[in-house]
């Protein structure tokens, strides 16, 4: 991990993560309720090896994140990648319970997103849940002009970067 923003007053730090971190997104990954992986997933289970591919990939061009580390631990982390060439890619977050509804998704987000500028991305595809509310409300921080088109029970969009 390559801090990008230190802790400070209570908050995490925000990193980037390199390929070989996939043993540190597990961990935040194993502290996830059920709730929150389906929330994240849109699927009750996950592989594990698949987790540890993806971090693999991380290129810093093509597919980025960046995690909210606490002490030793990843609490929250956003993603993007996209296909090469695009100027959108598709982003994620995740953020462990015990640190949701603090302000850390819009930092992440806000994080990933100067990533994602400085290497030619315009916009983010975003998929939600029409019932995460909690996933909602960030959306509308980080894009309040932007409409969401819902469909069998999910919100899709692109927020400009």
């Amino acid at each position: 991990m390559v801090v990008i923003e230190a802790a400070r007053g209570g908050r995490p730090s925000l990193a980037t993560l390199e390929a070989a971190d996939g043993d540190a997104l597990l961990g935040l990954f194993d502290r996830l309720s059920s709730e929150s992986m389906y929330r994240r997933y849109f699927s009750p289970m996950v592989r594990r090896e698949r987790l540890r591919e993806s971090v693999a990939r991380i290129d810093h061009h093509d597919r980025e994140a960046v995690a909210a580390v606490e002490g030793a631990h990843v609490v929250g982390v956003a993603e993007y990648s996209r296909a090469p060439g695009s100027a959108v890619a598709d982003m994620a977050i995740v953020v462990a319970d015990a640190w949701q509804r603090q302000g850390l998704g819009t930092r992440l987000v806000a994080a990933l997103a100067e990533r994602a500028a400085e290497e030619g991305i315009e916009g983010f595809a975003v998929d939600i849940q029409g019932d995460n509310f909690g996933a909602l409300r960030l959306f509308k921080r980080v894009a309040p002009g932007v409409r969401m088109t819902f469909s069998a029970g999910v919100g899709e969009a692109v927020i400009p970067v």
